[in-house]
């Protein structure tokens, strides 16, 4: 089975320009998208930001080169959920590197999917190993420039 993120991921998935002090505020924004554009419920917005927050408090998802990959599995999530934040001003999320966070991947699947969900993030630190990749990725205005390349680097790997 070949694994295509395209399945996870769409122009609603992404979040153009995402603004915050620091990763909490960063992912709670983006939590917030994904309930406007109904992939999440309200209802568990209050436990998966405690999810991304204890694992954020287990060390941080931030991998260097400007990247975090924040990632939780809790139950209430039915479906594989992908979701690009653009932080164009860059963001302190305790880094690897000590360099600030400009491309946040964030990953919502359910307790059950532990296989998938490595695969994933796999995939995804494969693919944000490029350099060029993740400054185009800055670099984009609409999601769906940032779907197409998304969708070309994957083919690549």
């Amino acid at each position: 089975m070949v694994l295509d993120l395209l399945n996870y991921f769409d122009t609603d998935s992404v979040v153009l320009k995402v603004r915050g002090k620091n990763k909490r505020a960063i992912l709670t924004t983006m939590v917030d998208h994904l309930i406007a554009v109904k992939k999440i419920d309200k209802t568990h917005k209050r436990e998966i930001l405690k999810f991304l927050a204890q694992r954020e408090d287990m060390g941080s998802t931030a991998i260097g080169g400007g990247i975090a990959l924040p990632h939780a599995r809790l139950e209430c999530i039915k479906d594989i959920i992908l979701c690009i934040g653009i932080a164009t001003e860059g963001v302190e999320f305790e880094s690897l590197d000590g360099e600030p966070v400009y491309i946040v991947v964030l990953l919502l699947s359910n307790q059950k999917e532990a296989g998938l969900h490595l695969k994933i993030l796999a995939l995804l630190a494969r693919i944000l190993r490029d350099k060029y990749f993740v400054q185009n990725l800055r670099n984009f205005a609409q999601s769906e420039d940032i779907v197409a390349a998304v969708k070309k680097q994957q083919s690549l790997v």
